[in-house]
């Protein structure tokens, strides 16, 4: 079967798995959250959502205020070509969205986006005869998706997110990153910080084994620290499965960007993904 093929029939066998979990999460402690909330996200999310669209970013405000189209993000563009750190450390955008503050001013002035959108390494976001604003402003993401399908094409397969496993797409040279603007850089990684960190949980979900290596590979430790996790003693005491599915702590990327948290074995060893 081909990988199109395969997506679809993963996307269907799923979609019943999805709608156990998300009961499950109401059931056992979301009842002081905002269901609506967490139920908008998880439908956005394969397989209740299109694998094509898991990781875009659809910016609407400012765009509808100057009478364009949306502008949307597409992550898997970007990946294959640059690790997170590029993004989320050289060129400074937040990790959670709405964090950066950036304006056309700041990026047509060679920030943010305009740091590569230059006309030369990447299309150019300036206005003039070369201008190319649908690429970013979107009325409709068909040409959006039919890359992706084509970009999707020989890629590892996954059951959740967009349906790429890009950890084995980084370990077998499928895509190669690079982790600065200035190239490949050499980033020594602390030999204490080697062995995966063994988890406990007070449910009866598994354990859970969490390889600062791997997010290594792509981040860099104040990706993460001290913003989304504050490594002082006791300042994850509301660490819980609802809140990382809120967007805190790990959701703040596993339930937009990398694999979503539906997938439970990829942190849960032990557990099994049929919930």
């Amino acid at each position: 079967m081909k990988p199109g093929g395969m997506r679809i029939v993963t996307r269907v066998m799923l979609t019943a798995a999805v709608a156990l979990a998300l009961a499950l999460a109401l059931r056992t402690g979301a009842q002081a959250m905002d269901r609506a909330e967490l139920a908008k996200v998880l439908k956005t999310i394969p397989p209740n959502g299109p694998f094509e669209r898991y990781g875009n970013v659809t910016m609407r405000s400012r765009a509808k205020a100057a009478g364009m189209a949306p502008v949307v993000f597409p992550h898997w563009v970007h990946r294959a070509r640059y690790t997170c750190r590029v993004c989320h450390m050289e060129l400074n955008f937040g990790m959670r969205r709405g964090d950066s503050g950036i304006t056309r001013a700041l990026y047509t002035s060679g920030k943010f986006c305009g740091a590569c959108h230059d006309g030369t390494t990447a299309f150019t976001v300036q206005a003039g005869p070369n201008q190319q604003c649908n690429r970013c402003h979107m009325a409709n993401t068909k040409e959006l998706n039919k890359r992706f399908a084509e970009f999707a094409e020989g890629m590892p397969l996954a059951s959740f997110g967009n349906g790429i496993d890009w950890a084995t797409a980084y370990n077998e040279g499928n895509i190669r990153p690079v982790n600065s603007l200035a190239g490949q850089v050499t980033l020594p990684f602390p030999e204490k910080l080697k062995k995966p960190l063994k988890l406990g949980t007070a449910s009866p979900r598994s354990d859970v084994s969490f390889s600062h290596q791997d997010h290594y590979a792509e981040l860099d430790c104040s990706s993460c620290h001290p913003d989304v996790f504050n490594i002082k003693l006791k300042s994850t005491t509301a660490f819980t499965m609802e809140t990382n599915i809120y967007g805190n702590f790990c959701g703040v990327c596993h339930m937009l960007v990398a694999f979503p948290m539906n997938d439970c074995r990829r942190c849960h060893k032990g557990m099994s993904n049929s919930y």
